[in-house]
């Protein structure tokens, strides 16, 4: 173990390797070590990641106090230097008045009474690809699973905030977040140790992903200056710096879309595709669901309403986002010594906070690799630390969008599971934990859509354009 001579106690950890500490394990399967780290030596846990110093903290008093207690000591700190390159100045990576600033601007579309405004795109958006899925049924064709949530997150983004139909861009825009999610962490592989003025790959895509945003970014403006839709749009467009009282710069309002774009529809794709996967692979927890949904919906279009009293429905996700948190990391740096759990944190090193390994922590949670939507009911919930449990974080940045998140959770998982029942079909086996940035699956996944009787009035409904007849969300900005 590392010890560090303070006076008070030392936190237990990892000796590692001589120059590159933990590196070699944090390289090979990140989240398993950083599981292993609490099963091993306990909630908090200090190692060497080069020439970092590093502490994972799990322990929810702990948590408190980084997130909420005495967050103004941590900041986002060198791990977060990396998402800078692509993601500029948003409020994924930025601290202090520039980010509060740009908090109060953005906030509004994400409030309670502003959310359910997005009901109509999304409810239209997830038909079109349901119907998809009807057509592919019919062809006996598999859908891969984590491309279409990516794809239907992307349109109801873009349709719900800024009042825009990617359309055929759908494909290109993915592919490019697709590339941000590869570039946005260095693996410290050779190319990446070269001189800053030669040409790699990384690099290539790095440029290749700011013209597909400058593109967008464009198209977006030209769209709202014609039309003046878009709630977000409308605020980015209209906001002001608070130093200078000018609007917003062009640089300003595209590095928020890139933080939006990225944070606002990977992190709901992934929460998607791992709950359908729960679902899918556990037929008591399918049964329940079904039987709440018709009970609540009726056949129906989900509506906003609605949405709260998918009580079941709510617990299931819950319990996917506790196995499987999409935004896994947040890292800080501490501006002062500090102590955490009652170990010394000394000033400039880094604090790792991890809700896959929190959620996964036996001290709270009962076998905790076994999927149980029971430990979401109320009563259940009393029972445990307020921050057992962070899969938005907690504290003045929390994720702005966790409400929209929530809504776009139920809404979507609802209305495929009135139409369809997935299979998976076998494969490679799924694994996460690489890249760092969201808990994607490792592998395609491929399920095959098994479709169920359609009730009439729901697909009259739909087709005549009538409003919905019945019952509908990522983190660390």
């Amino acid at each position: 173990m590392t010890t560090v001579r303070t006076g008070r106690r030392v936190a237990p950890g990892p000796k590692g390797a001589p120059l590159l500490g933990s590196l070699g394990s944090w390289k090979r399967n990140t989240a398993d070590f950083l599981l292993g780290l609490q099963r091993d030596y306990g909630e908090i846990v200090r190692m060497r990641l080069g020439p970092m110093t590093v502490y994972q903290v799990t322990e929810p008093d702990a948590v408190r106090r980084v997130l909420v207690q005495n967050h103004g000591n941590y900041v986002r700190g060198p791990l977060y230097e990396q998402f800078g390159v692509v993601m500029g100045k948003g409020l994924l990576t930025t601290d202090g008045e520039f980010w509060r600033a740009h908090r109060r601007t953005v906030q509004p579309v994400f409030l309670r009474n502003a959310v359910p405004d997005i009901m109509p795109n999304l409810v239209e958006a997830t038909g079109r690809m349901l119907d998809e899925w009807e057509r592919k049924a019919a062809a006996n064709e598999p859908v891969d699973l984590m491309t279409d949530m990516l794809k239907l997150t992307l349109v109801t983004l873009s349709g719900s905030l800024f009042a825009h139909d990617i359309g055929p861009f759908t494909e290109e825009l993915k592919d490019t977040v697709d590339d941000v999610v590869t570039v946005m962490f260095r693996r410290g592989v050779p190319s990446e140790m070269v001189p800053s003025w030669l040409p790699t790959e990384r690099k290539r895509k790095i440029a290749q992903i700011h013209r597909v945003f400058d593109r967008l970014v464009a198209e977006l403006r030209e769209g709202y200056a014609k039309t003046g839709e878009g709630p977000l749009m409308d605020l980015m467009e209209r906001a002001t710096d608070p130093d200078t009282g000018k609007p917003w710069t062009h640089q300003q309002i595209k590095d928020e879309i890139l933080t939006i774009y990225l944070a606002g529809h990977e992190t709901t794709a992934v929460a998607l595709c791992w709950t359908l996967l729960s679902i899918a692979e556990h037929p008591h927890v399918q049964e329940e669901l079904d039987a709440e949904i018709a009970a609540v919906l009726g056949g129906g279009t989900p509506t906003a309403e609605a949405a709260e009293s998918l009580t079941y429905t709510k617990m299931v996700i819950d319990e996917s986002l506790r196995m499987h948190p999409p935004i896994w990391i947040f890292p800080r740096a501490a501006v002062d010594a500090d102590v955490l759990g009652g170990y010394d944190v000394e000033a400039g090193a880094s604090v790792l906070l991890s809700p896959l390994v929190s959620h996964h922590n036996p001290r709270w949670w009962d076998n905790p690799m076994a999927f149980d939507p029971q430990r979401f009911t109320p009563e259940a919930v009393k029972e445990r630390p307020r921050l057992a449990y962070l899969p938005f974080g907690a504290g003045p940045r929390q994720c702005v969008g966790n409400l929209m998140a929530l809504l776009e959770l139920r809404v979507i998982v609802s209305m495929i599971n009135q139409r369809f029942r997935l299979s998976r079909i076998p494969g490679a086996s799924l694994g996460y934990g690489s890249p760092v940035i969201s808990l994607r699956p490792l592998h395609d996944v491929r399920v095959t859509p098994h479709p169920r009787p359609r009730a009439a009035s729901a697909v009259s409904d739909r087709a005549a354009g009538s409003p919905p007849a019945a019952c509908p969300f990522g983190g660390d900005a």
